[in-house]
Parts: structure tokens; sequence; C-alpha cells
């Protein structure tokens, strides 16, 4: 079974990976159902996968979003 976070980080793989735009208003239409998102853990795995720059643009769309 996948938890929340995991999903998330199956989105964002494939804005990561493949720029797809879709992954991305997927992950944060994720995180507007499930508040209680831990962003560290996204912004860990993000460092490990080499993205810190998407990952930052994930985040400052969230937080623009969720507002």
């Amino acid at each position: 079974m996948l938890r929340i976070i995991d999903s998330i980080k199956d989105r964002l793989a494939s804005f990561y990976h493949w720029d797809d735009r879709q992954g991305l208003e997927q992950a944060i239409s994720i995180c507007r159902e499930h508040p209680q998102i831990d962003f560290d853990e996204l912004r860990k795995w993000s460092r490990t996968e080499g993205f810190t720059g998407k990952f930052d643009e994930f985040l400052t769309t969230v937080k623009e979003k969720l507002a």
C-alpha cells in the first residue's frame, strides 16, 4: 500500500524527469487534499533525486495555491 507522500513523489518524479506539468499539478492537488504532508521528507527525497530547483518551484507553487 502506498502512503500519500509516495503518491506525491510519483507525481513529482514525472515533473522532475520529464518536465510533466500535469504531474506537478497532480502533486499539488494531493497536497491540497492532505495538508499534513511532510515537506521536509519531500525536500530530502528531491535532493537525493538531484532536483532541488524543481522542488523549490513545487514548494512555491504549493504555497501560492494553498494560501
